[in-house]
């Protein structure tokens, strides 16, 4: 039986089902065309970013009629909101979903309904193995495309966070994290540390296969890798 996950939760625990596995679009990439008058085609740019990705999935349900408006406005809730969406047949990896929309809401009789819920995601799919905290040696190979870590730190004092010989400076008072994919950083009770930081974010991205990483010497380094793909 063919089922998705939402927030953890699988679309079963709501008694709807996807119709059919939903078809999954291959991201767009975003790209400027300039027509200069005089100049035969035209000038492109490619700034190397993606579109936002909308996944549709039709679900189909049955409730008894005393049941039927419960059951599609439990679902609804299910589907508020951002979140992570994990396909039931690739399970190793998830989208990131910005909002979920529904749309095309039928009652094809007293005790069955259709809808679909449009998933606007994320271009990249995310690895699950990729969210866990690593060590410098298991996170410096990435197997897939460039990666938007978060690094954290423990210790005191002034210290180098060194990628491909790239560097941020840091003032660290016990912890800091730096997530590179939201340009922030802040300590374990969620205060910015953003004026304890010089350098730049993007210099601390992961690229395809090896990474040097390092740190300064009496300070510890874990990083989530947040291992991502086309």
């Amino acid at each position: 039986m063919y089922a998705i996950s939402y927030n953890e939760e699988t679309c079963l625990e709501y008694r709807i089902l996807p119709v059919r596995r939903p078809s999954v679009p291959a991201p767009e990439e975003n790209i400027t065309e300039t027509q200069i008058p005089g100049m035969d085609g035209a000038l492109y740019e490619r700034p190397g970013t993606y579109a936002p990705l909308v996944i549709p999935v039709e679900f189909n349900f049955m409730a008894p009629p005393d049941q039927w408006g419960a059951t599609y406005r439990k679902a609804k809730q299910w589907l508020s909101g951002s979140g992570e969406l994990v396909l039931g047949d690739d399970q190793e990896f998830f989208y990131k979903v910005y909002f979920c929309r529904i749309t095309d809401t039928e009652r094809t009789s007293r005790r069955i309904g259709t809808f679909t819920a449009e998933f606007t995601c994320h271009p990249y799919q995310y690895a699950v193995a990729g969210q866990k905290e690593m060590s410098i040696a298991d996170a410096q190979y990435n197997p897939y495309d460039i990666c938007h870590p978060i690094y954290k730190i423990t210790g005191t004092g002034a210290c180098t966070l060194t990628v491909n010989g790239k560097t941020m400076q840091a003032t660290v008072n016990q912890d800091l994290t730096i997530n590179t994919d939201r340009m922030i950083s802040y300590n374990s009770q969620g205060a910015s540390q953003n004026t304890l930081v010089t350098g730049d974010y993007e210099d601390l991205y992961l690229q395809p296969g090896d990474n040097a990483i390092s740190i300064t010497n009496g300070f510890t380094l874990q990083i989530i890798p947040e291992w991502r793909c086309l």
